[in-house]
């Protein structure tokens, strides 16, 4: 079954899909040549695979969904709510480039990448796991512990000649023994923070529909208190999981490596500054902060500019959430 979405310009999928391509992940098959993208989400009790392809350019964009025939409405529904919120489609652009373009340092960058918009999480339990997961690690080692934690799950759905695995759900992440993870080269601790975290969402201390409804600052209540959460983590957690659009994480290794590039500085800022820097970011920081996590990546040329506008995409290839 086919959807189609005709979005506000400028947007380029073809260049949100770097940032995945440049870290490969089993959870997710990317086609570059065709621009698409598939994974599985988990609606209820199901994982549905889905597939979504760019039809248009950054200055026409059109987005194709394609998903199982025979879902419900219900599942046609949240399947359709679900997309438009990882691929970021109700964002204006606009706004966040008018105001960045003011500051000088920042206007070959907005050039550079037109179009980007962040590419959320699929939902909110596996945003948070991740988090936890990437916390002092390397982006390497975080995403091999990620593939262990999502092979324990052992659920997998053939899709499009993909055999695609669902992110393991709440429940079976809350009865796993801090010992199998341990096997898996996950620290004591790291064990404990994932499968505490998943028992405190089982049991009800932690309620995502809760959350969707608050301010940032009582996300931070709430979950500041749980071990293995702090700063860091609810801030990446509000930016990728729910999409919140002025988070700044001051204290992550590669924003301070980007704004020290971008802003040509002798070394390093520390969070403080990058904090201070940010101030005129506002109201749109975790935008700029993902630009900046962009800027890591390798970076368009001229001529794949004009591919990703007409014909085929460019291929692409501590603590930090570059992932």
């Amino acid at each position: 079954m086919l959807e189609y979405f005709d979005l506000r310009a400028p947007y380029d999928f073809h260049l949100m899909l770097q940032r995945p391509l440049s870290r490969p992940s089993k959870l997710v098959a990317i086609d570059a040549v065709h621009a698409s993208y598939s994974r599985v989400l988990r609606v209820g009790t199901r994982v549905i695979p889905i597939t979504v392809t760019s039809l248009g350019t950054v200055h026409t964009p059109r987005l194709s969904l394609e998903v199982p025939n025979g879902l419900s409405e219900m599942e046609q529904s949240q399947v359709r709510a679900d997309i438009r919120f990882m691929f970021s489609m109700e964002h204006n652009l606009n706004n966040f480039i008018q105001q960045m373009s003011e500051i000088s340092v920042w206007v070959s960058l907005l050039h550079r990448l037109q179009g980007l918009r962040p590419i959320h999480d699929a939902d909110l339990f596996e945003s948070m796991v991740k988090v936890i997961i990437g916390q002092q690690l390397n982006l390497k080692f975080a995403a091999t512990l990620v593939e262990r934690l999502v092979y324990l799950g052992n659920e997998t759905v053939e899709w499009k000649g993909h055999s695609l695995p669902a992110f393991p759900s709440t429940e079976k992440v809350a009865g796993l023994s801090y010992e199998t993870l341990r096997a898996l080269s996950f620290s004591q601790r790291k064990a404990e923070y994932v499968i505490d975290f998943a028992r405190e969402v089982v049991e009800g201390r932690v309620d995502f529909d809760k959350l969707w409804k608050m301010t940032d600052e009582e996300v931070f209540t709430v979950l500041m208190p749980l071990r293995g959460i702090g700063q860091w983590t609810v801030e990446c957690f509000l930016l990728f999981g729910m999409g919140r659009l002025d988070l700044m994480p001051a204290a992550d290794i590669g924003v301070q490596n980007a704004v020290q590039k971008l802003y040509s500085l002798a070394q390093r800022p520390s969070a403080e500054a990058v904090r201070l820097l940010a101030e005129s970011w506002k109201p749109w920081r975790s935008l700029a902060t993902y630009y900046l996590w962009q800027s890591l990546v390798v970076a368009p040329t001229g001529a794949s500019r004009v591919a990703r506008q007409g014909s085929q995409p460019p291929n692409a290839s501590s603590m930090s959430m570059g992932f």
